[in-house]
């Protein structure tokens, strides 16, 4: 099995492929990509998550999350299949809202 590295602008242009439009330039990917690996240099895969969850603003569960990431680092080919939409990512459920948390103005 050949173990072939993609650069970032293959990346770039996978995840806008994917995503059906352009959301990202290969600037911004950097520099996330550079975020998340200071990230992951203080605090660990978790860390990287939890940047990750913030950049984007994802509304997700975190344990399944993390669950989803341990299962793309032990398979990566399973996050790259994923990526070019060979396979489904299973589903993660978005974060439980806190009661009072958020009130409606009127």
């Amino acid at each position: 099995m050949e173990n072939r590295e993609m650069t970032m602008k293959q990346l770039t242009e996978m995840i806008n492929s994917v995503m059906g439009q352009q959301v990202l330039s290969e600037d911004q990917f950097k520099q996330i990509m550079d975020g998340a690996a200071k990230a992951r240099d203080h605090g660990g895969m978790g860390a990287v998550l939890e940047f990750l969850m913030k950049v984007t603003q994802a509304d997700v569960d975190f344990q399944e999350l993390e669950q989803f990431a341990n299962q793309v680092q032990t398979n990566p080919q399973m996050g790259l299949d994923i990526l070019k939409g060979e396979k489904k990512a299973p589903a993660v459920k978005k974060k439980k809202k806190r009661s009072g948390k958020r009130t409606k103005e009127k």
